[in-house]
């Protein structure tokens, strides 16, 4: 069949994906500015120098050192202590989570509206995938797709909807004036995640992938290709090495038994350090859930599924902590789940002291939508000058997804608690836009649940809040354009090393229905931007706090039908799934 793979799958799909034009070429971003050298001022003789030219000579000096210092950091976060900087100044961050806005490819007029609806609102910082890998041709429920694994081979997609679409995101957020924190692998199996790795290459275990030196490999490739990309463009804040990382997975694989504190840290301490030798302008951070270690008596704190949140920020290059806050998911009681919030909060914030950086509640949310507690915790942060990121954020007028957590721009909660707290959090950097969305009621269809906050609140007085109802549905089939050939895999372990052997090929690769491969001119992405009805599809939503985890399957799942969001906290530290 001479059929290209997009024009196949495109054939299996168009009864249910509307066709559209196809984007544009990539966006580059532009080279940050270079100082140019001077040469010594010859004429300039020792013995004959007035004390004039002694001062026009330092004071022209200082002035390009000045210059030379502030092109290095300019637009560029940077870290302080305990405090973000943006161009020398606190930079304090009350952002969000858009996975979505780089997993599915919306137009460049709605990633506008994404992104600008941040801004207005203070929303300064966005976090969003770097990853979706996918393990097989056919039947791809995503439309983006960054590498593509056949046969224990891994292929970066640079076209359209690939690194190309992501260049859109990367473009639209810097015109909104958003920063992007990106990771680079998902531990749970949504958009393939760490077990594709681990299959693909010939591992056993879910933690093979911290500790196979193949697979290792195969990742630093994949990232290496990723980071190069963006080492110059400002609107990156910071890089994550992994979405939640622990030793235990989605029950695709086991767990070996032998992970533990110490095998993720490592982990983090080589693929870290990594990073920074490839770019020394951009932050780095685990992405991790921020699970304590101090107390074996308690779970959250008894360093469950390898996690060390102290010992991850130990590492000298990670550059701030980031920890997670999911009560209902870690078998928090409802009625201590805003209590609990706090005092999370504070011991974290505690660790950042001790450990002389900054620290990001970078997700957080509740089910139901508690806006009692999502005060409490805003207040508390606050009061602490540190920094959060809410999970999740919504535009209702795009029907973007919504698993639960998602706070819509027109929902009460948006308008009374989170548009108020991200104002005061931009008012402390001195950035504040006062043109926060106002919304009278929520225009949410589902029942919601109220909470009545005191009224000297220190953000906004508080109405009702809506929760969406949740939606299980078929993933459907995804329109693919081809991957640009970048050979992302290693075949031997020696290949872990920064050598710089691969490069990003000109050519894209066509992949057949049946796995080959043949290059050849990859076509243009002709996905519509979102409906509700495509958008939702695409995943389904399982709340996992006491799943049993199941045993790990003998042949290669396909692991990317359908979106499985776990927050499974809850689970015994060896993975068992015993809550």
């Amino acid at each position: 069949d001479d059929r290209s793979f997009d024009s196949w799958l495109h054939s299996k799909t168009r009864k249910r994906r509307p066709a559209s034009t196809s984007l544009t070429r990539p966006w580059s971003p532009l080279p940050m500015l270079r100082v140019p050298s001077r040469k010594p001022l010859a004429d300039f003789r020792a013995n004959t120098r007035t004390e004039s030219n002694m001062k026009i000579f330092a004071t022209t000096a200082a002035l390009f050192a000045s210059l030379s210092a502030h092109t290095a950091t300019a637009g560029y976060v940077t870290t302080s202590g305990t405090n973000f900087e943006l161009d020398g100044k606190p930079f304090y961050v009350f952002g969000t989570n858009a996975y979505w806005a780089s997993e599915i490819t919306w137009s460049k007029a709605d990633l506008a509206t994404i992104f600008n609806t941040m801004a207005k609102n203070d929303l300064s910082v966005c976090r969003t995938w770097g990853f979706a890998d996918l393990n097989e041709t056919g039947t791809a429920p995503y439309n983006v797709v960054y590498q593509l694994w056949e046969n224990g081979k891994a292929t970066v997609n640079t076209g359209d909807n690939g690194l190309g679409y992501f260049d859109q995101v990367v473009a639209a957020a810097k015109a909104a004036g958003v920063k992007l924190v990106v990771p680079f692998v998902n531990n749970w199996s949504d958009y393939g995640g760490i077990d594709v790795y681990v299959q693909q290459l010939g591992g056993k275990y879910h933690d093979d992938f911290y500790t196979d030196e193949k697979i290792k490999a195969a990742y630093k490739k994949f990232v290496k290709t990723f980071v190069k990309r963006y080492a110059d463009e400002e609107t990156i804040m910071a890089w994550q090495l992994c979405n939640e990382c622990r030793c235990a997975g989605s029950g695709t694989l086991k767990e070996s038994g032998n992970c533990n504190a110490k095998t993720l840290t490592d982990w983090m301490t080589e693929m870290s350090s990594y990073i920074k030798s490839l770019d020394s302008n951009h932050l780095v951070a685990s992405g991790s859930e921020g699970f304590m270690n101090t107390d074996k008596s308690v779970y959250l704190y008894s360093g469950p599924s390898g996690v060390d949140f102290d010992a991850n920020l130990a590492i000298d290059s990670i550059d701030y902590g980031a920890y997670h806050a999911y009560p209902d998911s870690w078998g928090v009681a409802t009625s201590d789940a805003k209590s609990w919030g706090v005092k999370w909060i504070d011991d974290h914030v505690a660790s950042g002291k001790k450990a002389g950086k900054p620290v990001i509640l970078e997700e957080y949310g509740i089910k139901p939508l508690d806006s009692a507690s999502y005060l409490a915790w805003s207040n508390q942060v606050y009061t602490s000058k540190s920094n959060m990121q809410y999970w999740q954020f919504g535009v209702k007028s795009l029907s973007t997804h919504d698993d639960g957590y998602a706070i819509f721009d027109e929902d009460d909660l948006f308008s009374t608690v989170i548009a108020p707290a991200a104002a005061k959090f931009a008012s402390l950097s001195g950035s504040s836009t006062s043109n926060s969305t106002t919304t009278s009621t929520s225009t949410t269809a589902s029942p919601g649940t109220a909470s009545s906050v005191a009224a000297d609140a220190s953000f906004a007085a508080d109405t009702s809040s809506s929760e969406e109802a949740e939606t299980t549905t078929e993933a459907p089939t995804a329109t693919t354009a081809t991957p640009s050939a970048v050979d992302a895999s290693s075949d031997t372990a020696a290949e872990s090393a920064a050598d710089g052997s691969d490069t990003e090929a000109s050519a894209d690769t066509t992949q057949e229905s049946t796995g080959s491969a043949e290059t050849t001119d990859a076509p243009a992405a002709t996905t519509a931007a979102p409906s509700s009805d495509n958008l939702t599809a695409a995943f389904t939503t399982t709340e996992a706090m006491n799943r049993v985890v199941p045993a790990a399957t003998t042949a290669t799942p396909n692991l990317r039908v359908g979106m499985v969001r776990i927050k499974d906290g809850n689970r015994t530290a060896d993975g068992s799934g015993t809550p």
